[in-house]
């Protein structure tokens, strides 16, 4: 089941980022998007399997984070997460979804790729240790 992130799931949000992320959000991130539509939770059986944060930014749905449990990863949870998401943008009149991904992570290049997004720039030093591909998905 998808629905929108309460208070009670971020400890859980928070081990699965740490067990995502070389660079993990801290917990005070997490509650700063308590409550927002756009953060939503892949539960199943009473689990968070995993989440995904669509934001506003300068008119624009951006895809701000998405994490899967490694124990639930290659179940399809996080195409129907990104399913959501693109859900959420088009009821908001927003025509695309937009992301930034480190240049080094084709795993997730290769996950956005298979899920209609595509890429469309460079931002050079975007991370401290890499560059980001921008990828976008047409609502």
């Amino acid at each position: 089941m998808i629905r929108t992130a309460t208070r009670s799931d971020l400890p859980a949000i928070v081990d699965m980022e740490d067990l995502s992320f070389a660079e993990p959000w801290d917990m005070r991130t997490f509650r700063s998007y308590v409550h927002h539509p756009g953060f939503i939770v892949f539960e199943e059986d009473g689990s968070i399997c995993g989440y995904a944060i669509l934001v506003v930014i300068a008119d624009d749905a951006h895809l701000a984070s998405i994490a899967i449990h490694p124990e639930y990863r290659r179940r399809n949870i996080g195409s129907c997460l990104l399913d959501s998401c693109m859900l959420l943008a088009k009821a908001n009149s927003f025509p695309l979804v937009r992301l930034e991904v480190r240049e080094k992570n084709k795993t997730a290049q290769d996950f956005y790729l298979a899920n209609g997004f595509e890429a469309v720039a460079t931002i050079p030093d975007y991370y401290p240790d890499d560059n980001a591909i921008v990828m976008e998905r047409r609502t």
